[in-house]
């Protein structure tokens, strides 16, 4: 076979701009102001969000690559490659670039900040555990680094058992998967009080969960595809389900039925998969489809941008003598109006740096990986149809 057919044959244009509209979301949600944006509801509780990642995750990758793993078209250890070449170059510049201030504060601002360098969430330990996307199975119940690759951990090795689930059990995979999305709301509330919004201890079932409900919405959709509905019912059917997401996340946010996150999104992805609504019409639009299109980038480096951003008006504000910091450089102060204009001065800004990492760091990486994969044709990573 040739690295082509790993290439993913469909993209859901709809989907991928909602994937950047909730990227965005957890942007406003990590940048909190005294504005009304981040005292939203919605925005508060938009940690919700990244369980429509896991769920669209599991049906993108079912629709691109499920067929091919099922009969070895594409080999796991290919697929799995594929995967890394996707989202590992950005985690590792980011990773870099924290391990980077670290350093700077070692050697050059240790007595400006109230810890010791590398110590803490930030200790040597932590880093080398985000190198091999195993944070979340170790070390304490915390966020560590760059805190959205949390997550990241928690894909990749969900890439990995729904992988070997489709290349060894591809007959079975509707029932295993819906045993999965049975057992891990069960497991979520009996660990602990978080339900949903867990980011280490239970973060790889939180993601399991999602993906297994969108690797049935997979197996679904050519079904609801294939649905003869007039316009106005596909426009209603999207309506509805934005309606209803804006309501849940707003008014549910982490109490216990924040474990039903999953099955609405799982709704939202099979309606917009159909592409064929006024909103998804709206999606198509030129803007949305660079926010979808820039959507892991934007995820991935607002959290270091929001930290250096805190840095840049801590400094203002002793240069102004004007409060613009409180709750230990936390919160943007000022007031409402100087805090929504924050939130989109800072939203603008990691979606222009966004494109900037896109351009300069995902797409060479993929095409990096690519290569080296190709180059390397002749290995069992490319391996002919029907073989392991």
């Amino acid at each position: 076979m040739t690295l082509e057919a790993a290439r993913p044959k469909h993209r859901y244009v709809a989907l991928d701009s909602l994937r950047g509209v909730c990227a965005c979301m957890v942007v406003l949600l990590h940048c909190v102001t005294q504005g009304a944006i981040s005292g939203s509801p919605v925005v508060q509780n938009a940690f919700l969000f990244v369980d429509f990642f896991f769920v669209l995750s599991g049906f993108v990758i079912g629709s691109s690559y499920g067929t091919r793993l099922a009969s070895g078209e594409v080999s796991v250890p290919l697929f799995m490659g594929l995967r890394l070449g996707r989202i590992y170059p950005l985690h590792l510049v980011m990773l870099m670039a924290f391990a980077a201030f670290e350093l700077m504060i070692a050697l050059f601002l240790s007595n400006l900040v109230d810890r010791p360098p590398f110590s803490g969430p930030s200790s040597v330990e932590t880093l080398v555990q985000s190198l091999f996307l195993v944070q979340i199975f170790f070390g304490p119940d915390a966020l560590s680094w760059n805190v959205p690759s949390w997550s990241i951990a928690a894909e990749i090795w969900s890439y990995l058992v729904f992988a070997l689930l489709l290349r060894y059990a591809a007959r079975r995979l509707v029932p295993i998967c819906l045993l999965i999305a049975l057992a891990a709301p069960v497991y979520l509330a009996l660990i602990g009080d978080r339900y949903m919004n867990v980011f280490h201890d239970g973060a790889f079932v939180r993601c399991l969960f999602g993906f297994a409900l969108g690797m049935v919405g997979w197996r679904c959709a050519s079904r609801v595809e294939a649905l003869h509905l007039p316009r106005w019912a596909d426009t209603a059917a999207e309506c509805a389900i934005v309606l209803a997401t804006i309501l849940f996340v707003g008014l549910i946010g982490p109490a216990p039925a924040s474990l039903a996150a999953p099955l609405l999104f799982l709704a939202a992805v099979l309606i917009f998969a159909r592409e064929r609504g006024a909103v998804s019409k709206l999606l198509r639009f030129a803007p949305f489809v660079l926010i979808g299109t820039l959507s892991y980038s934007i995820y991935m480096i607002h959290y270091f941008l929001l930290l250096r951003f805190m840095n840049g008006l801590t400094l203002a504000e002793k240069a102004s003598g004007i409060d613009l910091v409180g709750e230990g450089g936390h919160i943007i102060v000022g007031g409402p109006l100087l805090g929504d204009a924050m939130s989109m001065l800072f939203l603008a800004l990691v979606i222009a740096v966004s494109y900037v990492s896109y351009r300069l760091i995902e797409l060479p990486g993929q095409k990096a990986v690519r290569n080296l994969l190709r180059a390397r044709s002749s290995t069992s990573l490319l391996t002919a149809p029907g073989a392991p």
